[in-house]
């Protein structure tokens, strides 16, 4: 069974009022998450009778397999709503399944809008209901991307990577295209049953992927949240957490180019995309700890760097000399320029073109040291720069990721 197409992942079913039809589908995305399924059940349902008790709506758990009671717990919440449970095999435990298990549900109720929630979010809220679904049921949207409350250290990846290569790429000015709630609307449902996704299966891939659809379906939206987005364990993040998620958006981004080479060489210029919510007032939690001393920082250069230096030669011999100094100097001085890194990143998209299937994580991989060298650059400059301006730089970076494009189609067609 292919795992770049949509239909044929669902395992289980649980339809106990045999709902053949909804107009609205609220899904709820669950990996062990019984301890917290009360309070996401109750929000979600109770945002469907504040906002839409006109619809016909449906609970929807999209599992994976969860061996806590997860399944047991979404049933269990008092609530008004019909439930519909769905679940992946115990042997693919997979996000994007379950992704794929709620778009499966939509273009079978016939919907006119599905969102996705995870059930390990605590700060979920009744008014999240309709601020993803009211472009979508009332603007004509095929898609709602969410912007919540955050610092920066809340999604560094977002800040150095993702949102400005999205944007280059797609030419949509989304701001988190890799987070993991969003709705969709059922037109939009039957153009991923039609698509192929990328056969990675990192928490990362769906999210990416889907935003990417969406833009090429269109029309997109984003909805100004409000509010923080924390899940159950709000952990310090570290330099090594941080690569790997690096490792898992970038090698997505990577694939999609793959894919979706016809789309994306053809965008010249990036467009804002439009934001609803935008006079509320947000709630800022503190960021997230950005834990590690310059020591752990550059242990964590100096080990991706040892396995990188035969890459580093063959794909990157202009940027072989900064690649070379980040391991070897002192970090507090060492400096990865926005041009450099937006040339490294093309000329990786490159490489990874070239390269077969089983040698392309080492490649991803050769980045992480200028990825971690900008971050540490990121850390010193969070703790001296207000919000604001730290977000001008990250618009500013966005802009040479655009003026670049030349030379990534330049690399990518040689």
């Amino acid at each position: 069974m292919s795992e770049t197409r949509v239909d044929g992942h669902i395992f289980a079913e649980l339809n106990p009022d045999s709902i053949d039809q909804a107009d609205l589908v609220v899904g709820i995305h669950s990996q062990d998450d019984a301890d917290n399924m009360e309070l996401v059940v109750r929000k979600a349902a109770g945002g469907v009778a504040r906002y839409y008790p006109g619809l016909k709506a449906v609970l929807a758990c999209v599992d994976e397999a969860s061996a806590d009671g997860s399944k047991e717990a979404f049933f269990s919440v008092p609530c008004w709503l019909p439930r519909i449970y769905l679940s992946t095999s115990p042997a693919r435990r997979l996000k994007k399944l379950c992704f794929f298990n709620l778009v499966s549900l939509a273009r079978r109720l016939k919907t006119r809008a599905a969102l996705f929630f995870e059930a390990r979010i605590v700060t979920i809220k009744k008014t999240w209901v309709p601020r993803l679904a009211e472009p979508i049921l009332n603007n004509g949207a095929a898609f709602t991307s969410p912007i919540y409350a955050r610092q920066v250290f809340d999604t560094p990846n977002t800040f150095l990577l993702s949102y400005p290569l999205f944007r280059a790429l797609f030419g949509r000015r989304i701001r988190c295209p890799h987070l993991g709630d969003a709705a969709f609307s059922g037109a939009l449902a039957e153009a991923f049953a039609q698509s192929e996704w990328p056969p990675e299966d990192s928490y990362y891939s769906c999210e990416l992927a889907s935003a990417a659809i969406a833009v090429a379906t269109g029309p997109v939206y984003q909805s100004f949240m409000a509010d923080p987005r924390v899940g159950k364990s709000r952990v310090p993040v570290d330099a090594m957490s941080i690569a790997d998620e690096f490792y898992q958006i970038l090698s997505t981004f990577y694939e999609l180019m793959l894919q979706r080479e016809d789309f994306w060489v053809k965008i010249k210029n990036s467009r804002p995309t439009p934001i609803l919510g935008t006079d509320l007032k947000p709630e800022i939690l503190p960021p997230r700890e950005l834990i590690g001393s310059p020591e752990t920082f550059r242990a964590a250069i100096a080990q991706r760097s040892q396995d990188a230096q035969s890459l580093w030669k063959e794909f990157f011999p202009r940027q072989l000399g900064l690649l070379n100094s980040l391991s070897q100097g002192d970090l507090d001085d060492a400096e990865v320029p926005i041009d450099d890194w937006v040339e490294l990143i093309y000329l990786g998209a490159a490489a990874y073109r070239q390269l077969p299937p089983d040698k392309r994580a080492p490649l991803v991989y050769a980045l992480a040291p200028p990825f971690l060298a900008r971050l540490y650059n990121l850390k010193k400059l969070a703790g001296t720069l207000p919000l604001a301006q730290l977000n001008s730089i990250m618009e500013n970076d966005a802009q040479v990721f655009e003026k670049k494009k030349p030379f990534l189609l330049e690399v990518w067609r040689a």
